[in-house]
């Protein structure tokens, strides 16, 4: 086991527009996009709303992200067979 402190934090940025995560990556940090419009904002602040009122909530959005994610793997598998 690796010792580390609660209040760490790293700070990656990246020159890429529209930078592409894996589901499983998306759900597990937050990603900030600096391109700023109203339907960004609006939709960050939603999600802050929602995580702050209903964490239930953002943890059944996050469990479907990744269970899209899984589906899509299983497809593609059994395509190429």
């Amino acid at each position: 086991i690796i010792d580390y402190n609660n209040n760490f934090r790293l700070y990656m940025t990246t020159k890429m527009r529209n930078p592409h995560y894996l589901p499983e990556t998306a759900v597990k940090v937050s990603l900030l996009n600096f391109m700023i419009t109203v339907e960004g904002l609006e939709a960050q602040l939603l999600d802050m709303v929602v995580y702050k009122e209903k964490p239930s909530l953002q943890e059944d959005k996050n469990a479907l992200i990744l269970q899209g994610a899984e589906n899509k793997r299983q497809l593609k598998e059994i395509e190429e067979k």
